[in-house]
């Protein structure tokens, strides 16, 4: 899911970016390079997930975003 009804994030990271790249990279059997670079120029990535669980109390559809932004952390390395 990408409709950004979990944001804002307090620490602002994009999760809609970070989980669009994530599902993009995880649809591979390696990281594509325009991913990871696109990945890499966003201003907050998963390693900086508070895991507050803000997010996840707005959205609606039951995405572990969480999970989905340690997943991203450890699939790009940070």
């Amino acid at each position: 899911m990408y409709c950004t009804h979990c944001e804002p994030c307090p620490v602002k990271i994009d999760i809609a970016s970070v989980t669009k790249f994530l599902n993009l990279a995880q649809a591979q059997s390696k990281i594509p390079e325009t991913v990871f670079e696109h990945y890499k120029l966003l201003e907050k990535h998963g390693s900086d997930c508070i895991k507050c669980g803000a997010c996840e109390k707005r959205c609606p559809f039951g995405v572990k975003i969480r999970e989905n932004m340690k997943a991203a952390e450890k699939m790009f390395g940070f």
